[in-house]
């Protein structure tokens, strides 16, 4: 037994290492002792690269570690020693979210919370109905149209995923719905930035924006830190209000899937075909969410120390997490295949798109009309 898990962990030692090491590359590792400034400041020590690869680009540590990462696992054929360990991504990613509550105190995330929730709330059901309907219209199955609804309306691949059992969905139409799910993030992390560049908003309600017109919750995390990075001592106001609108979205998902299911229910075509709405549900509820509230409480007591300025405790915990995030996003970006985003075709496409475009255009009004620059 002790050997099994020696085994297990060893085997993905070579992709953590490899995330790593891309981590290092492109931000620096002068905070572990590692003598390199990284790209990101190669880039800015040229005035010619710093005005249109950093300025306007935002071309940060953060998206240069998805770029290489994208073009390492389309450009190769990475072998299952090295998958196994760029398959632990997400659960960097979830590590950093959990971290990521060192910068809120209870009194914060009620005040962004409320807000969070309604507009969420309000999105949410409005991108269901739209896809649906529009699903409909064009002629597409309910269970495709179901998995579709989900991944658009709350959390990407995580709630196409958990919706699909529920619903009945084939395989293919899981295949479809996250092909175009992941197509259409992959323009979302290249242009969010720069269109949020180009209206100047500000940190705050760019994090509104993302959290809540971005489709999956890595996407989130990387367009806000690419727009905003912040530092140990300022943390990014763009990812401290991204992140909590992204998880009010998240904690969606369960009640998304009941609908659903319920809904699919109704309209299965076998008489005899019982829908099972229950199994896989609950198991996908965000667990790492608790981690992240009890990160909040320790900050809001003061157990981490002092806030502002921030204690060495609270450096130290946001130092970590920007390397989780760097890590897990360039995991996240080995694992964007071309090959598979061209699966995306038809009326998934066309649909999903639609629902996606829809979403983000009236988040951005929504934001520019009725959201301050400050929290």
């Amino acid at each position: 037994m002790h050997q099994n898990k020696t085994s297990k962990v060893l085997k993905i030692v070579p992709g953590i290492l490899l995330m790593f090491a891309i981590a290092v590359f492109t931000m620096g590792g002068q905070d572990i002792g590692i003598p390199w400034p990284g790209l990101e400041a190669y880039f800015r020590s040229n005035p010619i690269t710093q005005k249109i690869l950093i300025d306007i680009l935002r071309l940060n540590y953060i998206l240069l570690s998805i770029i290489i990462g994208m073009l390492i696992g389309n450009l190769f054929t990475l072998p299952d020693w090295i998958l196994a360990g760029v398959s632990t991504s997400r659960l960097f990613i979830k590590l950093g979210v959990i971290l990521l509550g060192s910068l809120y105190s209870f009194v914060e995330v009620a005040q962004l919370g409320v807000t969070a929730i309604i507009l969420v709330l309000s999105f949410v059901i409005m991108t269901l109905v739209f896809t649906l309907w529009l699903g409909k219209k064009t002629g597409m199955d309910p269970a495709s149209a179901a998995v579709l609804a989900a991944g658009t309306a709350v959390c990407g691949v995580s709630a196409i995923v958990a919706t699909a059992p529920a619903v009945r969905a084939k395989t293919t139409d899981v295949v479809f719905s996250i092909a175009t799910v992941l197509s259409f993030g992959v323009v979302s992390i290249f242009l969010f930035p720069v269109i949020g560049n180009f209206l100047n908003l500000s940190p705050h309600q760019f994090g509104v924006w993302s959290g809540t017109g971005i489709l999956s919750s890595g996407q989130v995390l990387a367009v806000c830190l690419i727009y905003d990075p912040g530092t140990a001592n300022h943390a990014s106001v763009s990812l401290k209000t991204g992140e909590i609108y992204n998880l009010a979205r998240v904690l969606f998902l369960p009640f998304v899937v009941l609908a659903l299911a319920a809904l699919s229910s109704r309209s299965a075509r076998l008489p005899d075909d019982h829908i099972n709405i229950h199994t896989g549900l609950w198991s996908k509820f965000p667990v790492f969410v608790l981690g992240f509230l009890i990160m909040v409480f320790l900050t809001s007591f003061g157990l981490l120390g002092q806030n502002s300025p921030p204690s060495p405790e609270l450096i130290t915990i946001r130092k970590l997490y920007n390397w989780f995030f760097a890590i897990g996003l360039t995991g996240l970006g080995m694992q964007i295949s071309f090959s598979e985003l061209r699966k995306a075709g038809g009326k998934p496409l066309a649909v999903g798109s639609a629902a996606a475009l829809m979403k983000a255009v009236l988040a951005l009004i929504v934001v520019m009309l009725f959201i301050s620059e400050n929290p």
